[in-house]
Parts: structure tokens; C-alpha cells; sequence
């Protein structure tokens, strides 16, 4: 079954706001400095596109979408989760550019929002591979 675009924006709200938590949440684990501003970087990026995609789903819906994210529970070391969020990073990359592919010339908000979320997950991905192989 397809997702209406509405229930795609809330899936992708949902993941983009756990994934800032998650690099809140990393970025107390860093080794050093470097690694700390980055991966708070990358939550503020994460929260800007779910903030992007909650102000286009209440001008679709008329209505606002505010989902309780659950604190993310870390396991195993600071190394393997880079490795992990590398894979997701880059995945995103994937999702989000099929969308913009997908996405009327029409809906500039979203085909902005889908580029820049693009983007940015690229570069996270880029970076997380960089933290790790430094």
C-alpha cells in the first residue's frame, strides 16, 4: 500500500527528530571536541528538517503534528554507532532524493525540504566516515 505524502511527512518527521536525539545523545560520547560540535551539528540539521517537513504537513493537513520522541537508548561502542548511522545517513540520502525525484515541480516547499534534507544527510554521512577513519 502507498503513503499518502501526509503519513510519509510523519514518518519522516518522526525520524528526523529521533535522529537529532540520537546525536544529542552521541555527542556525549565523543572522544573529543571535533567530534562533539560535529555530531551536535548534525542534530540541529536533523531538527531543521523535521521542523521543514512539520511546517509543510500543516499546510497540507491543516493541522499540526508534534510526535513524543522516546530518548534513544545508545548500545554498543562509539565506533560500531558511527558505523551504523553511516549506513542510515547514506540511506536517507537515497530516500530523500528518490523523493525529490518524486515531488511535483508544483510543491517547491517540499521539493526544497526533500533537497535539503538530501544534502545534509550526504554530508553527515561523509563525516560520520571521516570521525571514523580519523
Amino acid at each position: 500500500m502507498d503513503m499518502t505524502t501526509a503519513e510519509r511527512l510523519q514518518t519522516y518527521i518522526n525520524a528526523e527528530l529521533g535522529d537529532a536525539a540520537l546525536y544529542r545523545k552521541l555527542a556525549n560520547m565523543a572522544p573529543d571536541n571535533e567530534d562533539r560540535l560535529l555530531l551536535l551539528e548534525f542534530a540541529d540539521n536533523e531538527q531543521m528538517h523535521a521542523d521543514m517537513f512539520k511546517q509543510i504537513y500543516k499546510k497540507m493537513t491543516g493541522k499540526n503534528y508534534d510526535p513524543v520522541v522516546k530518548p534513544p537508548i545508545l548500545t554498543g561502542s562509539y565506533k560500531e554507532i558511527l558505523r551504523d548511522r553511516i549506513l542510515d545517513e547514506s540511506g536517507d540520502f537515497r530516500k530523500y532524493g528518490e523523493q525529490y525525484i518524486a515531488t511535483s515541480d508544483k510543491n517547491k516547499a517540499l521539493k526544497t525540504a526533500y533537497y535539503l534534507a538530501r544534502t545534509d544527510e550526504n554530508v553527515h554521512a561523509l563525516r560520520l566516515l571521516y570521525m571514523l577513519n580519523k
